[in-house]
């Protein structure tokens, strides 16, 4: 699935905001040499070097198209490589892993916490930040209305789901089993608001949408996507569309 990294870059975007909060709690050292696991279009890859002037930063991401993006803002001194978190080879290399809103993509997860694992250095610790099991109803709703609606279910007869979406207590037994300790996991709730419609489809465009567009012949995807819209018609409020994000936050130490 090819990411359009131009639209990921320029809507609204809430997961760089819980990025930031990531990175706040992630207490970023200015000697830290830093893996950024999914890194996209590299905005917080960047700020990551900012705050570690005297270490070096890496990022990580299957996209091409991801990666040109990063490239373009991306100073001299920043690594892009091209590569998956579940078949990164790296081994004791960094101090810190760091991944907002990226590891939800990796079914094999405890392949990738494991190669994780092996990337740091004894001592080493890791920041990550994705959505949550059951992170959005009203984005599920809005799915299966657009989907019943149209009379799309012979698209999704063999559809399956690309992510990871877990729960605190299963992302806490899959760290363990990867060998982390001092283990910390926990759920932040988000409160997000859009002003229209259109702002809340091109968001869930950029990314949440796209595996269930990539399933449709390219006549269907527009008139899919303005079902999936007429879905969040419920949560219309004075202010605009209103809804709430669930967040799973993680860290843990390579001891």
């Amino acid at each position: 699935m090819k990411w359009d990294a131009e639209k990921y870059d320029t809507v609204k975007a809430p997961q760089i905001d819980a990025g930031r909060e990531l990175i706040a709690l992630s207490a970023v050292r200015s000697d830290d040499r830093i893996l950024d696991i999914g890194c996209g279009t590299g905005k917080l890859t960047v700020e990551l070097k900012r705050l570690a002037p005297k270490g070096s930063v890496t990022g990580i991401d299957p996209s091409e198209e991801m990666l040109e993006k990063a490239r373009a803002v991306a100073a001299a001194d920043l690594r892009l490589l091209r590569a998956s978190a579940q078949e990164m080879e790296f081994s004791g290399q960094f101090t810190l892993a760091f991944s907002n809103s990226a590891m939800q993509w990796v079914k094999d997860q405890q392949a990738a916490l494991m190669r994780t694992y092996d990337a740091l250095e004894r001592g080493g610790r890791i920041a990550f930040q994705m959505p949550a099991d059951n992170f959005c109803n009203e984005f599920f709703d809005s799915v299966g209305h657009a989907i019943a609606t149209l009379g799309y279910e012979r698209f999704f007869d063999r559809w399956e789901s690309p992510w990871y979406f877990p729960s605190k207590e299963a992302y806490e037994k899959a760290l363990n089993r990867a060998g982390f300790r001092n283990i910390r996991v926990f759920y932040r709730d988000y409160h997000l608001a859009f002003p229209d419609i259109t702002t809340v489809t091109s968001w869930w465009s950029s990314a949440g949408l796209r595996p269930y567009l990539a399933a449709l012949p390219g006549g269907a995807q527009p008139y899919f996507t303005e079902a999936f819209g007429d879905g969040f018609e419920n949560s219309r409020t004075a202010q605009g569309v209103e809804f709430d994000f669930r967040r799973l936050f993680a860290f843990a130490d390579k001891c």
